[in-house]
């Protein structure tokens, strides 16, 4: 089986392990996906690091998903390690996380959880097994990387407060403008935008407001 990988992934141990299953690697510069099996698969691989690191810094990886999945008709997502819910040590809220992989799941992209890099290069290598058995499919990794829009951005900003989707973070920024004015609103002002209750204005002025901690 053939698989193309991202040159970022060969610091990883997902190549060597798809290697020793057999697979005949291919190193590119993708600019969409980590792991290309057939004109129609591609995987993003993030450990569960990366997924903490995504939502205290928020990196991108909602637009690499819609980057993906415009690219390709069965995009997959693979978060390896831990249970993303296991919080031990981590200074993020659970309903931060439910509400991530919620996003995801309204995506329609197929995520998948392994516990570790061989494990993850064994999903790889099954799929992409049963992807090539038609030897006439075409294979050509495919797909141009996009940038959020500033409206975009300023929604995932917002929609990173735990409780907060898409849909209230679009309410609150066309009610207030800006991300500012609604970081610095008050509760009374926040409860008058559509869908925004006493306890999503409660979790604006505490993530706004609150001090933050750190270890």
């Amino acid at each position: 089986m053939r698989i193309v990988i991202d040159h970022r992934e060969m610091r990883s141990g997902v190549a060597e392990a798809l290697r020793k299953l057999g697979a005949d690697i291919e190193i590119a510069t993708l600019e969409v996906g980590d792991y290309v099996v057939s004109d129609r698969v591609a995987f993003e691989r993030k450990t569960v690091d990366d997924l903490f690191a995504t939502l205290l810094e928020r990196r991108e990886l909602f637009s690499q998903l819609m980057d993906m999945a415009r690219s390709y008709r069965l995009p997959i997502l693979i978060i390896e390690g831990e249970d993303p819910f296991f919080f031990s040590g981590r200074r993020v809220h659970p309903l931060a996380v439910q509400g991530f992989l919620n996003s995801i799941a309204l995506m329609r992209i197929p995520t998948l959880y392994t516990l570790n890099e061989a494990e993850t290069a064994q999903v790889i290598g099954m799929i992409a097994a049963k992807e090539q058995t038609d030897k006439n499919r075409p294979f050509n990794p495919h797909g141009k990387r996009s940038r959020l829009s500033q409206s975009e951005a300023k929604e995932y900003t917002l929609s990173s407060i735990p409780g907060i989707g898409p849909t209230v973070a679009g309410n609150l920024l066309r009610h207030f403008g800006s991300v500012e004015k609604v970081m610095t609103a008050p509760g009374e002002e926040l409860i008058k935008v559509e869908r925004v209750g006493a306890g999503i204005a409660g979790r604006i002025r505490e993530f706004a407001g609150g001090r933050y901690e750190w270890k």
